[in-house]
């Protein structure tokens, strides 16, 4: 008979679940969400990014984007720049605010990662993440 707890779908989701709101927690001492962070790290790492590809990155849509970059250049951490190749894409830049922002919140995110591999070996990690990639492919290939 089918156990909701044993399934793995549920567990991933309820796991993910714990580990976004434990590391919200973290950073709300920090003055910052979750997806502001996420959007510092993409931005610092991928200068010129544009909404569009921001909001792939974040798995968001462009609309949510738009006020998250809105809320980002209001605290001035981020500003936007039309293309001049293309005026209707917006590209978006770290201020100096923001590369300090960035700089201050990345390790954040790093001693979280490392507190939730703690004891784990690298050898399990890989598998881990190689059965991860397979459940993701098994589920593209049955839609």
């Amino acid at each position: 008979m089918f156990n909701l707890e044993d399934c793995i779908a549920f567990m991933t989701n309820k796991y993910n679940k714990e580990i976004t709101d434990l590391f919200s927690q973290r950073l709300q001492e920090h003055n910052i969400t979750r997806v502001q962070w996420t959007a510092l790290f993409y931005i610092g790492k991928n200068e010129g990014i544009t909404q569009r590809d921001l909001a792939k990155k974040l798995d968001s849509n462009e609309s949510s984007i738009v006020r998250l970059v809105d809320r980002m250049e209001k605290e001035n951490i981020v500003r936007r720049e039309k293309d001049p190749a293309d005026r209707r894409i917006t590209k978006l830049f770290l201020t100096e605010e923001g590369m300090k922002k960035r700089d201050e919140i990345l390790p954040i995110g790093e001693k979280f990662s490392k507190d939730c591999i703690k004891g784990i070996s690298e050898e399990d990690l890989e598998t881990f993440k190689e059965v991860l990639n397979k459940m993701i492919k098994n589920i593209n290939k049955s839609q």
